[in-house]
């Protein structure tokens, strides 16, 4: 297993004043400085075994913040965005609407008249990226700080979208864990931005715009999760850790007036430390029914049913877990629906309290994704929080799996 930190530069001069920022270089924002600040503190800790950066000043600086040791990576500079370098959306809009539909819409048209089409950038960080991976050994981890432009390439694996980007675009400073194992990989993290505060700008914005926001927590852990046993809708409690999560988060993470759970114990008394009061309970909000499966260990399972196993997580067939269990299209269609139903809060988050297979299924619904069980997203961490803002477009991703909160009780 090999693992990358995908870090987008801290804010420049241009973004604070809304200019397409592509190769041209600048100095960072006063906002910018305070950024760095806050991510020296958090990834200065992490001990990365590389540091790889864009040429870019914005992104070079951004890197040594954290690190001593980095490497310089011509690959990774942002898009050439031609005659368009410097401009606001407004004036591309004005000026080139056209060229620029033509651009977005075919992938193969230059940016800008003279730039690189998207098509030719994708190629670029995917081929760098790729290069990285299998230079790396296994069971190291690198530290990857580029652009937003290139991101949007690297998380269309993870979250494509379907008429229009599933996700929100990727904010300065913010932290994108991809996981690399032997023949796939899984999105572990997105637009994390824990060290700026609990509360992301995105979220902010979107209850502003009066789109209401949707927060999915993951329940704390349990001695199943300790045991890797398929615990379903099993009633497991949460373990001393669990507990330990739980109140973590709350502290983290502050207590909510609109607050749904799932009626598991796990989820329920996770739900406990962020609401104000008691949580409203939802029989549909439970995770994957896994049948006979459900108590057992994987060894157990594999030892009873290696032909169901086969089918379902090699083959690609979605069939009903433990003989007498849900699919995952089941579980999908369930909890969607009962997302959906909620009378969502206009002011705040409307926090959901659920599951790591649960919330997986419904962020994997919400893309263009064809995955029989979302493998190409890792499960959440135990209290880890995933923003979704409701759009006049439909859902849109602000951020997945972010848990902030655990990395000072792991300490």
């Amino acid at each position: 297993m090999k693992e990358i930190t995908f870090v987008r530069h801290a804010e420049s001069e241009a973004n604070r004043l809304g200019a397409w920022n592509g190769r041209s270089d600048g100095p960072l924002s006063s906002e910018g400085h305070q950024q760095l600040q806050a991510l020296s503190t958090r990834l200065g800790r992490s001990g990365f075994d590389l540091v790889v950066s864009s040429p870019l000043e914005r992104a070079r600086r951004t890197a040594e913040s954290f690190s001593d040791s980095v490497v310089i990576d011509d690959e990774l500079i942002e898009i050439d965005l031609g005659r368009w370098d410097g401009w606001t959306t407004d004036q591309v809009r004005e000026e080139d609407g056209d060229a620029l539909t033509t651009a977005i819409t075919d992938r193969t048209s230059p940016m800008g008249g003279t730039g690189e089409s998207l098509n030719e950038a994708g190629e670029r960080i995917l081929n760098a990226v790729e290069k990285l991976v299998a230079d790396m050994p296994d069971d190291s981890r690198a530290a990857v700080v580029t652009h937003g432009g290139l991101l949007q390439t690297v998380l269309h694996r993870y979250l494509p979208g379907r008429n229009h980007r599933a996700h929100s675009f990727v904010d300065n400073t913010a932290i994108t864990r991809v996981i690399y194992f032997e023949d796939h990989s899984r999105l572990a993290t997105f637009n994390d931005t824990g060290h700026l505060g609990p509360h992301p700008r995105q979220v902010t914005e979107s209850l502003e715009m009066g789109q209401p926001v949707i927060s999915l927590i993951r329940h704390g852990r349990t001695r199943a999760n300790v045991e890797r046993r398929w615990q379903g809708q099993g009633d497991w409690d949460l373990d001393e850790l669990g507990y330990r999560q739980a109140k973590a988060l709350g502290e983290y993470y502050g207590r909510w007036s609109t607050v749904f759970s799932s009626p598991l114990k796990r989820a329920r008394n996770t739900a406990h430390h962020v609401s104000h009061s008691e949580p409203v309970l939802v029989d549909e909000l439970k995770e994957l029914h896994m049948g006979d499966w459900e108590g057992l260990t994987t060894e157990e399972i594999e030892a009873q049913w290696p032909n169901l196993l086969e089918e379902i997580y090699r083959k690609g067939n979605d069939l009903k877990r433990g003989l007498t269990g849900e699919s995952f299209a089941e579980l999908t269609e369930r909890f969607r629906s009962a997302i959906d139903a909620i009378d969502y809060d206009a002011d705040e988050p409307t926090v959901v309290v659920a599951h790591g297979g649960a919330i997986r299924s419904y962020i994997s619904s919400l893309t263009a994704s064809n995955d029989t069980y979302a493998e190409s997203l890792y499960t959440p961490q135990n209290t880890s929080i995933t923003h979704v803002a409701i759009t006049d477009r439909g859902p849109l991703i602000l951020d997945y799996a972010v848990a902030t909160h655990l990395e000072d009780l792991l300490d």
